[in-house]
This record gives C-alpha cells, structure tokens and sequence, in this order.
C-alpha cells in the first residue's frame, strides 16, 4: 500500500519560493486573460474550451518561467508538449486547469498515465518521487481563472488531496486542505417537564 505525504509535507519541502510563485504566476495569467478579453472579446468568445486552456497554459507557463527560473533546487522543463517543474529530487509538478471536482483532464498518453500513477516507477529508498499537479481552478460559466491550486492523485481520476494555495503575507503563500465530510448528527437529551410541587400535570402536556 502506498503511503502519500500529507499537504502540509509537501508545502514545507516546496518552500515559500515556490509555493508563493504558483500563486504569482496565476494571478498574473489571469490579469492577462482579462486583458486579453477587453481588447479582444470578440476573439476571446471565439476560442474552443481546448484553445482557451492552451492560450492560457502558454501564458501561466510564461509566469512561471520569470518567477523561479534559476532559483535553487527548482528545474523547469519544456518539451513540448510536455511541461514540468521538478523542485529537488523529490517533487515534479505538471500545470493543469483543475475542475471545481478537482479533476483534471489530459489525454490518456503513456506518460501522462505514468506521472499520474504514484510509485509506478522503482526508485532508490530516499529517491521516491512524488508527482502533484498545479494550476488553477476554472470556472467555466465565466470563463474565468480563480485560485491557485496543488494537488495529489493516484492516477488521473483518483484525488487524493487539494490545495487552495492563499497569499499569506511578503513572499510567503499556505495552503490548507478543506476536505468535505458528512455532517455527523449530534445526539439529543430527552426533554422531561416535571411540574411544579403542589400542583398536578394539565392532560394537555402529556
């Protein structure tokens, strides 16, 4: 069975740099696509949902490049069409549009079902490599770009947490895991009237 590092494990490896530049890079794609929309509607409300999320890909891919390129420990590699960011030796991140589920879509290629499938590949005990997806959420009524977000998943469909990356602060971001839960009853004490001494219970309170 494999065991996955909880979201806070992997925010305190990813450091602030890092975490703090996904959240800069989208912010700043979206500033670009609302740009974009009032100089060109037209063109926008044109676009395929597939040429929307590829325009924007470029444009969070460039961000990304000016926010951490060079800095220590973090590699980007672009061949396209695969891009990655590998921080250290433990983590590589791919850049994805998130759904308000959390899932994401990718064509069913060799690679992409190997990045999403944790421990398919044999590593050196310490080298194990963990693969998280970043991005954004996306919401496709507005077409609009909202919070910045990392997650974990066991194979494509099969989340097994999500981030919400926040600002916290000069050059810092967090993240915190808001996981739904069924609300759990809280059970009831009987209620008992006791009349007053002296005087005798009214049929109706029966």
């Amino acid at each position: 069975m494999i065991s996955f590092p909880d979201s806070s494990q992997v925010l305190a490896d990813l450091g602030t740099k890092v975490t703090a530049g996904l959240v800069r890079a989208v912010d700043l794609a979206a500033d670009d696509l609302q740009t974009y929309r009032e100089t060109y509607p037209s063109w926008v409300a044109q676009h395929s949902e597939r040429g929307l999320a590829n325009w924007i890909h470029d444009r969070l891919w460039a961000h990304l490049i000016a926010e951490l390129d060079g800095h220590p420990g973090v590699t980007l590699t672009d061949g396209e069409p695969t891009r990655e960011l590998t921080v250290g030796v433990g983590y590589r991140l791919r850049v994805k549009r998130h759904r308000g589920d959390g899932q994401v879509s990718s064509y069913a290629t060799q690679t992409a079902l190997e990045f999403f499938a944790q421990g398919a590949q044999e590593a050196f005990p310490g080298f194990e490599e963990v693969r998280l997806t970043a991005g954004y959420e996306w919401n496709p009524d507005a077409r609009k770009i909202g919070e910045a977000v990392l997650s974990l998943r066991d194979g494509q469909e099969d989340l097994v947490w999500l981030v919400p990356l926040r600002s916290a602060g000069e050059g810092s971001a967090t993240g915190i895991v808001q996981p739904v839960q069924p609300a759990t009853p809280t059970p009831q004490l009987p209620s008992i009237n006791v009349p007053a001494s002296g005087q005798r219970e009214s049929t109706k309170d029966r």
